[in-house]
C-alpha cells in the first residue's frame, strides 16, 4: 500500500536547515512528501510564529511541533537614515519608523527587544506601514498608512534613503543596506556584538518559524506530528554536518566551522534545539510580546500550541 502524501509548504525552502528535506536527502517515515506552493494547499508548513499566535487567538484549529527551522536575532534588522541623528534605541522615540506590518514575526521580536531590553516606549514612535490592519494592534499604537509602488522592502527603503523616514525595522535586509549605500546604516554598528550581549543577558534566540499542521490532517494521521518532528531534527543535523563536518559545504566563508564552534561556546551545545525544554525562554517571550503588542487578547499558554506526544519526545 502506498504511503499517504504529506503536502508541505516551505516559506523558505533554501535555508540550510530545510535543504536536506527539499533536496530529497531526508524522507519522512510513513509518508511521501509533496511540496506545494502555498499554505492553503498544505497539510503542514513552517508557520510564522506571530501568525501562529494570531491563529490560536482566533480559534483556528492548528497544531504545532517544537521544530524551529528559521531563527534570527533581530537587532541587525533595525536600519536608520545616516543623517537622522539616531545613535541609540531610545532615539527612536518621536521618530518616523517604517515596518512591513504590525503582526510580522520579525517586528514582534524587534519591538519586544526595544521595549524590554532598551526601555523604549513603543507608543512614542510614529509607526508607518504600507500594510495597516484594523485589528491586532495594542492600544496607544498609531500606524500611518503609506503608499508606494513595489514590495514593502523597496517602498520603505526608498522613503528611508530619501530622508522621509527616520528608521525602518524589517524582516529582511533593505536594498540600500545590501548595496552599502552611505545614506543608510544599521542602528547598531556592531550588531554582532550587540546581539551576542543581548543573548547573554536575556537567553532569547528568536525563532521566526514554527512547524505547524492542520488539525484535520492530524485527525486522519495521528502519527504525523512525531514523524515530522523526527524528520526536521534529522534535517537540522545534516545541515550542521554540512557546516562543521569532515567536508564543509559552505565554502564562501573559510572559517564557518570555527564560527559555529564560537556560537556553541556562547549559546550552548543545543542552541538550535527542536524541543520544548531548551526553548522555554523564547516561547515565553513570544507569547508575552504578542499579547503586549495586541496580537492576542490574553497571554497564551504556549504549551497549548503543541501536539502532546511531539512536545515530550526525547532528544534535542
Amino acid at each position: 500500500m502506498a504511503n499517504p502524501k504529506l503536502k508541505f509548504y516551505f516559506r523558505e525552502p533554501t535555508i540550510d536547515t530545510n535543504i536536506p528535506i527539499t533536496d530529497g536527502s531526508v524522507k519522512i517515515d510513513g509518508f511521501d512528501w509533496e511540496f506545494v506552493p502555498n499554505e492553503e494547499e498544505a497539510d503542514a508548513w513552517d508557520c510564522g510564529f506571530a501568525a501562529r499566535v494570531r491563529a490560536y487567538a482566533k480559534g483556528i484549529a492548528h497544531i504545532s511541533i517544537p521544530a524551529f527551522p528559521n531563527r534570527k536575532f533581530r537587532l541587525a534588522y533595525m536600519f536608520v537614515n545616516s543623517k537622522a541623528g539616531i545613535e541609540t534605541a531610545k532615539d527612536l522615540e518621536g521618530r518616523r519608523v517604517g515596518i512591513m506590518q504590525w503582526d510580522n514575526t520579525a517586528g514582534v521580536w524587534a519591538r519586544g527587544a526595544l521595549q524590554h531590553y532598551y526601555g523604549v516606549d513603543l507608543r512614542r514612535i510614529h509607526w508607518c506601514s504600507p500594510r495597516v490592519k484594523k485589528e491586532g494592534v495594542a492600544e496607544g499604537i498609531q500606524i500611518e498608512k503609506i503608499d508606494g509602488d513595489g514590495d514593502a522592502d523597496h517602498v520603505l527603503d526608498n522613503l528611508l534613503t530619501a530622508g522621509r523616514m527616520d528608521a525602518v525595522i524589517g524582516p529582511n535586509l533593505l536594498p540600500s543596506i545590501s548595496a552599502r549605500d552611505p545614506r543608510t546604516r544599521r542602528l547598531f554598528r556592531d550588531y554582532r556584538g550587540e546581539e551576542q550581549n543581548y543573548f547573554k543577558k536575556t537567553g532569547i534566540f528568536p525563532t521566526s518559524h514554527i512547524v505547524t499542521l492542520k488539525q484535520e490532517f492530524v485527525d486522519r494521521h495521528p502519527g504525523a506530528p512525531v514523524a515530522l518532528l523526527k524528520t526536521f531534527r534529522k534535517s537540522r543535523d545534516i545541515a550542521f554536518e554540512r557546516l562543521e563536518g569532515s567536508d564543509p559545504q559552505v565554502i564562501a566563508y573559510s572559517w564557518i566551522a570555527a564560527a559555529v564552534a564560537e556560537q556553541r561556546e556562547l549559546m550552548g551545545e543545543n542552541y538550535w534545539a527542536y524541543n520544548i525544554e531548551n526553548n522555554r525562554k523564547v516561547l515565553e517571550a513570544m507569547t508575552q510580546y504578542a499579547h503586549e503588542q495586541g496580537l492576542s487578547p490574553t497571554r497564551i499558554d504556549y504549551m497549548k500550541f503543541f501536539h502532546p506526544e511531539a512536545a515530550v519526545l526525547g532528544g534535542h
